[in-house]
């Protein structure tokens, strides 16, 4: 089971709060699980490689150097996702019985909705692997060479021990084939990440330079925006497996520090002047 849990949140006070909201939402998602499943919150904290959720930022508010104005009008939500039937299990609890309120770097928000619902916000979802593997790995009709992904928040890859800012077609899908390699009942062929570096192109972008400030002093630098990768042949499989994975991105995150509000991602339209 896949899920994407969206909280809209309130600021009862206005002020200025950090930018960066990435550690505190880990830490908040943490508390919550452990209300409902201690073992669980213990298992997610210690766990090496893969983590089976994400964490999105604070989203909201105006930006003012490395810090966010709020006030109490000001829109704001986080995400939360879970990419095994555990977690979202715990998700769909909180969605159904939400707390009152939630606390994030020491500052109280009102929770005014939690939902799981697209209809109620276009960042909220769920989903299942069988059902996405049998919409796309066996969908008929035209074969559609072009998928595009939108990153929201600043995303960023981990390479031969160099930080690569940059939306590469093997580091994109092989970042996405790992985790549903790793969480997903039926696995994809692992020659998808050399499909994607020899086969696919990035055809157009339109990219903007994020750094992401932490509270030790360290930067994050990302990029945000929206890429069009091409397929450079029609081969059915590995081309529906692309696109798999593009929809699985909602989910799962692109790329580092997923858990930490960064590699928001989704897919996305493709320029209407393509063919």
């Amino acid at each position: 089971m896949l899920t994407s849990l969206v909280m809209e949140l309130q600021s009862p006070a206005g002020g200025l709060v950090p930018l960066n909201h990435g550690r505190a939402s880990h830490a908040l998602f943490l508390r919550l699980v452990a209300e409902r499943d201690a073992g669980l919150a213990a298992e997610l904290h210690d766990a090496s490689g893969p983590k089976p959720f994400t964490c999105s930022n604070l989203i909201g508010g105006r930006r003012q150097g490395n810090q966010l104005a709020l006030t109490p009008s000001t829109p704001l939500w986080l995400r939360f996702t879970g990419l095994s039937a555990p977690v979202s299990a715990v998700l769909r609890d909180i969605a159904a019985h939400p707390p009152a309120e939630v606390e994030l770097d020491g500052r109280p928000y009102r929770l005014l909705r939690a939902t799981l619902d697209p209809a109620e916000h276009p960042w909220a979802g769920q989903d299942d692997y069988t059902a996405m593997l049998q919409r796309r790995l066996l969908a008929a009709g035209p074969i559609q060479r072009r998928i595009a992904l939108e990153f929201a928040s600043p995303t960023t890859f981990h390479s031969s021990g160099k930080n690569v800012p940059l939306p590469l077609p093997a580091l994109v899908f092989g970042s996405l084939l790992e985790r549903w390699q790793a969480f997903s009942p039926a696995a994809i062929s692992p020659d998808l990440r050399r499909y994607a570096e020899e086969m696919v192109a990035l055809a157009r972008y339109q990219l903007r330079t994020r750094i992401l400030p932490f509270k030790d002093g360290s930067l994050q630098v990302g990029f945000v925006g929206q890429a069009v990768f091409l397929a450079l042949n029609s081969d059915r499989y590995w081309v529906h497996a692309l696109h798999l994975l593009a929809e699985y991105a909602l989910y799962a995150g692109v790329g580092y520090q997923t858990t930490m509000g960064m590699g928001q991602a989704r897919p996305a339209s493709t320029p209407s002047d393509e063919t």
